[in-house]
């Protein structure tokens, strides 16, 4: 397997980065423990954020895989590429659809 974008570096950067901000972060102020630091019995629940913001977020990301995704076979022009680039969007396209 060739790893045209270079996605298991990206990934595991951004993976360690985000584990190591969560751990100098800590949880959430208010959330599981109160303003002494003693554990509350259950979670404080926070208002949800905006719901239209979220849709329009996964919107603007699933149209940017459709660059991304077929954009890494790094060219069309070679015999079989386009190929491999229609693959890449339809698989795209399934997996949105199914949530995975």
């Amino acid at each position: 397997m060739i790893d045209f974008a270079g996605s298991g570096v990206v990934h595991m950067t951004g993976g360690v980065t985000a584990l190591f901000a969560a751990k100098i972060l800590g949880p959430r102020i208010g959330r599981f423990y109160d303003a002494d630091g003693n554990e509350l019995p259950e979670p404080v629940s926070f208002p949800p954020h905006s719901v239209a913001l979220q849709v329009l977020g996964t919107f603007i990301l699933w149209v940017g895989w459709y660059g991304f995704n077929p954009g890494s076979t790094l060219g069309i022009s070679p015999a079989g590429y386009a190929d491999v680039a229609a693959l890449c969007a339809v698989t795209t396209t399934l997996a949105a659809a199914s949530g995975s």
